[in-house]
């Protein structure tokens, strides 16, 4: 699929520029007729015929998101969010009580509080100060000792785009035996992503950003060779083997798969609409859209120097653009732009655009010239 059909999925570019892919953009036509059609299983028919219909479905969106993030399937679960993702792993690594996380202070809150809330289990969470809004590979590692049980951090961070080096940080916990836990959802759908080059122990991520989904679904990873070393967590009937012989209770018949951790009754609609947009993504190639992306950033990121703008410096760069107008307020910058129908955000203290690879030049110059 070329980018030019990429782009008539969304017939919502006709009522607007939308450059908040970070926060929540439109879906495509695909992910529409998707739950559609789920709805019409489920309607039509008998509805666990509709249901047996979706675990296929489940299966080929497993496949689907291991290739995405270039891991084996069998560390692929399906989850709710990204928040359920991490909140998963912070009550199933095995801490001991005295054993520290470390985070930074300009993460996102579901990267923090799912491991402040392990201080029951005496679990102490070290936050990692961000000067200017920026955290450093370096102040991370130098905040973990011999103590330290995991080290989470975000691949892009929400509020600047500052795109993290996760290669770097993931072989400095292989080193230490330290659990690297990863947040990608910044980064999933918008740049090629590669969690067995970084090592990464977990990642977790949502849909309704960069993957194009309504919410309500997203991947959870874990590494296979660190299955076996988790606490039971999120448990249900799903738990075991043949989970589907209700009548049989055989708590220790352990599935040995990620997919283990989705406890109960699945999100039928959800999954029909990101295995949907998930194929839309890959039709496309993710090569193709992380360059697009990147063009469009920098697109973005020049034509605001050119007109005056104050723009966030990073090191390593996303498809998130953070950055303020040299006289007006965020707030009175983002109503003006609203106005004009190109929709982006305020967050840390900056404007935040954030376009995706069907994301047009004309869009990012309309939203350049709207603020001359």
């Amino acid at each position: 699929m070329t980018l030019d059909e990429f782009r008539a999925q969304f017939p919502s570019v006709q009522k607007g520029v939308h450059l908040n892919h970070a926060g929540m953009g439109p879906i495509p036509l695909v992910a529409s007729a998707a739950v559609a059609q789920a709805l019409t299983e489920l309607a039509d028919g008998d509805g666990m015929m509709a249901f047996r219909a979706h675990l296929a479905r489940q299966s080929r969106l497993r496949e689907a998101l291991a290739r995405l993030m270039n891991v084996s399937v069998e560390g692929v679960a399906l989850t709710r969010n990204t928040s359920h993702g991490l909140t998963i792993a912070a009550q199933a690594i095995p801490f001991l009580p005295g054993e520290n996380v470390v985070v930074g202070e300009c993460e996102y809150p579901s990267v923090v509080y799912p491991w402040q809330a392990q201080a029951v289990r005496g679990v102490e969470t070290r936050i990692v100060p961000c000067p200017d809004g920026l955290l450093s590979e370096d102040a991370l590692m130098a905040a973990c000792d011999s103590s330290t049980r995991a080290l989470a951090v975000s691949w892009v961070q929400w509020g600047t785009g500052q795109r993290m080096d996760l290669e770097r940080l993931g072989e400095f916990c292989q080193q230490r035996n330290i659990w690297f836990v990863v947040d990608v959802i910044q980064g999933l759908g918008a740049l090629t992503c590669d969690l067995s080059a970084c090592g990464a122990d977990i990642a977790a991520g949502g849909c309704h950003k960069w993957l194009l989904a309504p919410a309500g679904i997203g991947p959870l990873y874990i590494k296979p060779s660190r299955l076996g070393e988790l606490l039971p967590t999120n448990v249900g009937w799903n738990w075991v083997n043949n989970p589907f012989t209700w009548d049989r209770l055989r708590f220790d018949d352990t599935r040995p798969r990620a997919d283990r951790f989705e406890e109960g009754s699945p999100a039928i609609l959800a999954t029909a609409a990101l295995e949907a947009t998930v194929a839309l993504l890959e039709s496309v190639g993710m090569e193709v859209i992380g360059e697009r992306v990147h063009a469009n950033a920098e697109a973005l990121r020049s034509g605001l120097r050119a007109r005056g703008m104050e723009v966030c410096p990073t090191d390593h760069q996303s498809g998130i653009v953070a950055f303020r107008h040299p006289s007006l307020a965020n707030e009175a910058l983002l109503a003006q732009l609203d106005a004009q129908r190109i929709w982006a955000a305020v967050r840390c203290g900056w404007v935040r655009f954030s376009p995706h690879g069907y994301t047009s030049s004309n869009d990012i110059e309309h939203a350049l010239n709207v603020m001359e």
